[in-house]
């Protein structure tokens, strides 16, 4: 078969086992890991079904580009109505605390220190999607930089353990 002029543009390795298994009951998450999957990508993302209460983010940490975080109900037919958790944000350096308690996107300007993000109540499963606008996913922690590019990508693990992330 002959190759398409723009098929370099069009991705579709994107479901990924979930690298939070303890705290989901999707079989798959998705995810596109920016630059690694297609040279010359300017943003990463991912999408996970959270179903159980998970401490994600303990340290505040930054981005050397813009982040969005989205929560959704599970239920595509009803993104609100299906929405009955409560997850605590902070962003700051003098760690303002948020409750999402319904619905929300949150806009983290590049450099703006955030988290923790802790999924505390799960009364019924949370859509979550993370953008960020670099083309590898990284974090600055302590002057440290961290990254990640998907799970079993270069010897990183296939599922995280909360309990020793920075």
């Amino acid at each position: 078969m002959a190759k398409k002029k723009y098929e370099k543009y069009v991705f579709t390795d994107c479901l990924e086992k979930p690298n939070l298994p303890d705290h989901t009951n999707a079989k798959t998450g998705f995810s596109f890991r920016g630059a690694r999957q297609i040279p010359g990508a300017g943003a990463n993302f991912g999408w996970s079904l959270v179903s159980k209460p998970m401490l994600l983010e303990k340290a505040p940490h930054t981005h050397d580009a813009d982040e969005y975080l989205v929560f959704l109900g599970h239920d595509p037919t009803d993104w609100a109505g299906s929405f009955d958790a409560e997850i605590d944000f902070y962003m700051g350096d003098e760690q303002e605390h948020y409750v999402i308690n319904k619905p929300t996107m949150i806009f983290i300007p590049k450099g703006l220190s955030h988290t923790p993000l802790n999924f505390r109540k799960i009364n019924k499963p949370v859509f979550f999607g993370v953008i960020l606008q670099t083309p590898r996913f990284s974090k600055k922690m302590n002057g440290k930089v961290y990254s990640y590019d998907g799970p079993g990508y270069k010897g990183a693990p296939l599922t995280l353990d909360l309990d020793k992330l920075p």
